[in-house]
């Protein structure tokens, strides 16, 4: 038994369905093996039935049915949505669960362990500690998942305490981006408080509105020159691949970085800028300095501070800013995936050795280089030839390169979402909190990624109502060691 298996039956097709195809940048071989689980903790005691019937009316007002497409592969091995003319019992816009505790979230064995602010930066728990609590036991975690069931990409889970609730959605990567996830908050927010009349269009139903990006660049890409191709990509593969056997324990763990910590760094960052430049005003942004930051967290523990391999830092950046005049109105909600990189290329012993500010500032230089609509174009389009030819993202900087991702989802200002109109009872005394009633005290994510490696990558969840940066990241076992003791050490 066991032995012989048999593949599952994949939901046969509904002659009533509208069949579209993903966008360009939803089917992507580097979005299609993440499923995310992503919570909002509340202080407060919500509605859990009325968090689900306002989520599934959203989804019967015009084009946002759209959010309830069933996943299917075609016969050519690209992924498409089908999406029910209507939801009903049978076939329901989105999997819904609820789980009720009488006792407070302080008496749950698991809830009490979620991260509180710390007065130092700390590195607290494992993302993963709480994949019990906040998904129900047979929720996806992979894209055959959803590809072998008749569920839609939405998945909503919610946990009530006495005093608190925990808001989980789960979804596939190639549903959906960090802006997209505000985008869907804010109509379902809108729906919650009788709204409905502010709900946004969505925007591009059936069309791909960046189907033409990088068609036509008008200059050369910033970096291209520093592309990693043919041998050269393949010794950067077989060394990261190395990386991975070599020290093969990792950990997801969470990181507080407080308020005060981060304007200290902050403003010395700028006072240092300042005094090599007295006749500039410097500008970093939060998101600049924490970038910096992570970085030398990641290398001091495993390179020497006179290492000169390259540091590939990597920022996440979303292009619904740059498209805003043409291909991503702001008028309209784009629930799909926007963003592309920006890349610092730096040597290993100037992060480890000069002051924070350097750093930031070559970051800061990145998105100014390349964040323009013409350098955005000049990506995509080397994007489009790399996938042609290669199948995967283009790679820039040398064969010995150190990877660093960081995904900063503060602009997303999800600390701030307010779903107050689902409260029944508050939970912390107004007198002792920062955050209001209705909005969450912490934010949570925890990606399955499947075999993937993700090491050295760090989503920043954002700000919280006291200013402290929330963010998780993945390395080695000893480097996370290294990194406590560390931080000890300042105490």
């Amino acid at each position: 038994m066991g032995v012989f298996t048999s593949k599952p039956t994949r939901p046969a097709k509904v002659p009533t369905d509208t069949i579209i195809p993903l966008h360009s940048k939803d089917d992507t071989k580097s979005l299609r093996p993440f499923v995310l689980d992503f919570t909002l903790c509340f202080d407060d005691v919500l509605d859990a039935e009325k968090l689900r019937s306002s989520l599934e009316r959203l989804m019967d007002i015009g084009d946002w049915r759209k959010l309830g497409a069933r996943l299917r592969l075609n016969d050519y091995g690209k992924l498409e949505y089908h999406i029910p003319a209507s939801f009903d019992a049978q076939r329901t816009a989105f999997r819904y669960s609820h789980m009720k505790y009488e006792t407070s979230i302080s008496e749950h064995p698991l809830a009490s362990k979620l991260p509180k602010p710390t007065s130092r930066p700390a590195v607290l728990n494992s993302t993963d500690e709480f994949q019990s609590l906040v998904r129900r036991k047979d929720g996806p975690t992979k894209l055959e998942d959803y590809l072998n069931s008749d569920d839609g990409q939405l998945s909503l889970h919610i946990v009530s305490f006495s005093d608190a609730t925990l808001v989980t959605l789960t979804w596939p990567h190639t549903f959906i981006d960090a802006m997209g996830r505000r985008a869907l908050f804010d109509a379902w927010i809108s729906v919650l408080n009788g709204l409905e009349a502010e709900v946004s269009p969505l925007q591009g139903f059936s069309t791909d509105p960046l189907a033409t990006l990088g068609t036509q660049p008008t200059e050369p890409y910033a970096l291209e020159k520093y592309q990693i191709k043919g041998f050269a990509f393949f010794i950067f593969a077989v060394r990261y691949a190395w990386e991975l056997i070599w020290h093969s324990k990792e950990e997801r763990r969470i990181i507080c970085l407080p308020a005060t910590h981060l304007n200290t760094m902050k403003s010395t960052a700028l006072s240092e800028l300042s005094a090599c430049a007295p006749d500039t005003k410097p500008f970093l942004s939060d998101g600049d300095v924490i970038s910096a930051w992570l970085a030398r967290l990641a290398l001091s523990p495993t390179l020497s501070r006179t290492s000169k391999r390259t540091v590939l830092l990597m920022n996440a950046f979303g292009l619904r800013g740059v498209l805003a005049n043409d291909l991503l109105p702001t008028d309209k909600a784009y629930i799909a995936n926007a963003s592309n990189s920006v890349h610092a290329l730096l040597p290993a012993h100037e992060i480890l050795t000069r002051p924070l500010s350097f750093t930031a500032s070559q970051v800061r230089r990145s998105i100014t280089q390349q964040g323009t609509r013409a350098q955005i174009e000049a990506l995509a389009a080397i994007e489009r030839e790399t996938y042609a030819s290669c199948g995967r993202s283009p790679v820039f900087g040398d064969s010995s390169m150190k990877l660093i991702v960081i995904s900063n989802w503060t602009k997303t200002r999800l600390f701030e979402l307010d779903f107050s109109a689902a409260v029944v009872e508050v939970g912390v005394p107004l007198e002792g909190r920062r955050h209001g009633v209705g909005r969450p005290r912490y934010v949570h994510s925890c990606p399955y990624s499947n075999g993937v490696p993700i090491r050295n990558a760090f989503p920043v969840f954002g700000r919280d109502a006291e200013g402290n940066y929330w963010m998780s990241g993945t390395l080695r076992v000893e480097t996370w060691r290294k990194i406590e003791e560390g931080f000890k050490k300042e105490l």
